[in-house]
C-alpha cells in the first residue's frame, strides 16, 4: 500500500508543473509581445479593412469574446490585429482609412470618407418609341399614359422581343 501516496504523489506534482509551465509560458509570450511592440515605432497607414472576426471562450456560466479585423495595406500585405469590441462593432469590411498601430497593436483606425455617388438625372420626357402596354396604340411624345385607355406606356423594343 505504501506505492499507492507515492504514486498519487508523482502524477499531482506532474498535473501541477504542467499547469505552471503552462501559465509561465503564456505570461513570458505576453512580456515577450508587449516588449516587442514597445521596441517598434507608432506607425499610420493607409488600409482596407478586409475581414472581420471573433473568437469566443470561456463555459456555460462565463465567456468572453476577442475581436479582430484584418487590415489590407498598399502593395496587398495583410495584418490582423486584436481590437477593442468598441472599435471592432464601427468597423465595416471594406472601410479604408487610416490605421494607427505599434507592432501588432492597435492603436486607433480614422475612416476615410466614400465619394458620394450621384445618380443619374431622371429621364424628363419618355422617348418616342413608346407603346401602351394595353392597347398597342403609339405614345405620342411627351406624354406618360395611353389616351384612348388610360394603361402605362412601354418600349417598342419589348414588344419586339
Amino acid at each position: 500500500m505504501s506505492a499507492t501516496p507515492s504514486l498519487f504523489l508523482v502524477f499531482f506534482v506532474a498535473i501541477f508543473v504542467i499547469v505552471v509551465g503552462v501559465i509561465l509560458f503564456t505570461v513570458i509570450k505576453g512580456i515577450g509581445q508587449w516588449t516587442a511592440n514597445n521596441a517598434q515605432p507608432v506607425q499610420q497607414d493607409l488600409v482596407e479593412v478586409v475581414a472581420k472576426r471573433t473568437e469566443v471562450s470561456g463555459g456555460e456560466k462565463s465567456t468572453s469574446t476577442t475581436y479582430y479585423a484584418t487590415f489590407e495595406f498598399a502593395g496587398g500585405i495583410r495584418k490582423e490585429l486584436h481590437l477593442p469590441g468598441r472599435e471592432y462593432g464601427q468597423l465595416a469590411e471594406g472601410d479604408r482609412g487610416r490605421l494607427t498601430h505599434q507592432g501588432t497593436r492597435f492603436l486607433g483606425f480614422a475612416r476615410q470618407a466614400r465619394e458620394a455617388v450621384t445618380p443619374p438625372p431622371p429621364i424628363a420626357v419618355p422617348p418616342p418609341n413608346l407603346v401602351c402596354a394595353y392597347c398597342g396604340n403609339a405614345l405620342p411624345p411627351g406624354t406618360v399614359k395611353c389616351g384612348s385607355c388610360g394603361w402605362t406606356w412601354r418600349p417598342a423594343s419589348a414588344l419586339d422581343a
